[in-house]
C-alpha cells in the first residue's frame, strides 16, 4: 500500500500493523508474486471479488499488497464479543450476517450494503469473497450473489459512473504451511454500468450475468481443478511444473506471473484430458511418486542438481552463524506461534493465519520495548541487536530453506535408483 493513500483508512491498527506485515509475509512466504495490482484503483470506487482459501492470509494480501487502504468483509459471527468488534473494525473489517450461521433478520445485512455503499461514495475499496466460505481445494466455487446485490444496489441509489467489480485470485502451493508461496493476481474491472440496462429489464438475469462474468474471471486467476477425483493428480501435476520453472530466489517479493500461467495451463490441460489418458497420467504419477517415497526422495532433488553443488555446501558453512543467531533470536515468537496454533486450529483453513497473528502481533510490541528500552538506558548493543532481529530472524528461515534443498538434491545425486526415477519423471511428463 503507497503510503498517501493510508490516510483514507478509519482502521488505526490497520495503519500501525501494515509496514510489519510486509516483514511477515517475507517470513511466512518463501515466494510471493504479484500480478496487475495496479489494476485495483486507489480513486475509484471497487468492489474486489476475490477467492477465500485462507481465514486471514489472502484478505492481508490484499491490504498490504494493493494501492489504499481494503476494507473486508467477513463473517458475522466473530463480531459477538465487544473486543472482538473492536479490534477487527481498527483492521478495516466489517460483518455480513449469513443465513448458515443462524442470523435471520435482513437489517442486518441492510446495514452491510449501507457500510458498502458508503465506502464506494467516497471511492474506496471493499473486498467481498464471493465464493461464501474459505476452503484450501483448487477449485472456484460459484460466486454467491451477494456482491452482485451490493453493487447493483449501490449503482441505482448514486449512479457512480465508475463503479466497478475487480476479481482477485489469490493461490497457494500448500496454504497451511510456512515457507509457501503466494500468487495474487488481479484480473480486469468490471463495470456495473454495462450491466444497469440488464438490471432495468431484469434483475435476476444481470445478477446471473454478472456472477457468470466473475466466475469465469476467478477460474482465469485462480488454480482450479474441474472434478474434485482429480485433486491429487492435479497436486502431482503442479508439483512438476513448478520443479520444471527455475525462478529467482531474490526478490522476494516480484511482480510477475510466468509460473501461474504455465501452472494453469497445465490444469487446463488436466481438465481436458479424456477419461482414458487421464487414467494412463494418473498410472504414472502413481507410480512415479510412489517410486520417490519408497526412495526417500523428493521430486524437486532429483529434478534440481545444481542445488547440491559446492557453492551451495560453501555457502552453508559460511552463513551457519548469522542464521543460528537469528534461529536463537526468533525462537520465542515461534515457539509462542506453533504452540497456541496447536492448540486452537481445528480446520487447515485457518493454520497460517493463526501462526502469522501469534507471531507478529507479540513479536512486533516486544520488538518495540526492546528497541526503547535500548533507547532510554542508552544501551547501542542493545538497539543494533534489535534492530537486527527481524533481518536474522528471516535469514534463519531463508537458510532452512537452502539446507533443506541442499540436502534433497545431494541425496538424489548418490542414490543408485536414479537414472530409473528420471526415466519414469520423463515418461509422466510426456503423458501431460
Amino acid at each position: 500500500m503507497k503510503y498517501v493513500n493510508a490516510y483514507k483508512s478509519d482502521g488505526l491498527l490497520y495503519l500501525m500493523m501494515e509496514p510489519f506485515l510486509h516483514l511477515a509475509y517475507w517470513c511466512l512466504f518463501r515466494k510471493v508474486y504479484l500480478h496487475n495490482v495496479s489494476g485495483v484503483p486507489a480513486n475509484k470506487p471497487v468492489l474486489i471479488a476475490s477467492n477465500h482459501p485462507t481465514a486471514f492470509v489472502d484478505p492481508i494480501a490484499l491490504c498490504i499488497y494493493l494501492d489504499g487502504p481494503v476494507y473486508n468483509m467477513t463473517r458475522g459471527d466473530v463480531f459477538q464479543k465487544p473486543w472482538a468488534r473492536f479490534l477487527l473494525e481498527q483492521v478495516n473489517m466489517f460483518p455480513v450476517f449469513r443465513i448458515r450461521d443462524g442470523y435471520t433478520g435482513r437489517e442486518r445485512n441492510d446495514g452491510v450494503i449501507e457500510f458498502c455503499q458508503g465506502k464506494m461514495l467516497k471511492n474506496q475499496t471493499v473486498a467481498i469473497y464471493v465464493e461464501g466460505e474459505h476452503h484450501l481445494d483448487k477449485h472456484v466455487k460459484p460466486a454467491q450473489k451477494g456482491l452482485a446485490r451490493i453493487a447493483f444496489e449501490t449503482y441505482k441509489n448514486h449512479q457512480l459512473k465508475d463503479l466497478q467489480v475487480v476479481p482477485a485470485g489469490s493461490n497457494y502451493i500448500w496454504g497451511d504451511r510456512t515457507r509457501d508461496e503466494l500468487k495474487l493476481l488481479i484480473g480486469e474491472p468490471i463495470y456495473i454500468r454495462d450491466y444497469w440496462e440488464m438490471y432495468e429489464n431484469n434483475p435476476a438475469t444481470a445478477i446471473n450475468q454478472l456472477n457468470a462474468r466473475i466466475d469465469k474471471a476467478l477460474r482465469e486467476l485462480c488454480y482450479h481443478v474441474e472434478d474434485p477425483a482429480d485433486f491429487e493428480l492435479a497436486e502431482q501435476v503442479l508439483t512438476l511444473v513448478r520443479n520444471n520453472f527455475k525462478g529467482r530466489l531474490f526478490p522476494v517479493v516480484e511482480a510477475g506471473n510466468l509460473l501461474f500461467q504455465v501452472e494453469h495451463a497445465a490444469l487446463e490441460r488436466l481438465n481436458a484430458l479424456p477419461a482414458a489418458e487421464k487414467d494412463i497420467l494418473r498410472q504414472k504419477a502413481t507410480a512415479y511418486f510412489s517410486a520417490l517415497d519408497r526412495a526417500g526422495l523428493s521430486d524437486a532433488g532429483l529434478h534440481r542438481p545444481e542445488y547440491a553443488h559446492i557453492s551451495w555446501m560453501l555457502f552453508l558453512i559460511l552463513a551457519a552463524i548469522p542464521a543460528a543467531a537469528g534461529y536463537v533470536l526468533s525462537w520465542p515468537v515461534r515457539y509462542l506461534s506453533r504452540s497456541l496454533t496447536a492448540k486452537v486450529v481445528k480446520k487447515p483453513e485457518f493454520v497460517t493465519s493463526v501462526l502469522m497473528g501469534a507471531a507478529t502481533v507479540p513479536g512486533v510490541i516486544a520488538w518495540i520495548v526492546l528497541l526503547l528500552t535500548g533507547l532510554l538506558l542508552h544501551l547501542s548493543w542493545m538497539v543494533a541487536l534489535v534492530i537486527l532481529a527481524p533481518i536474522l530472524g528471516w535469514f534463519a528461515f531463508f537458510y532452512r530453506d537452502c539446507w533443506w534443498r541442499y540436502q534433497a538434491s545431494r541425496k538424489a545425486a548418490v542414490h543408485p535408483e536414479r537414472s530409473s526415477l528420471l526415466e519414469m519423471r520423463a515418461s509422466l511428463q510426456g503423458s501431460l
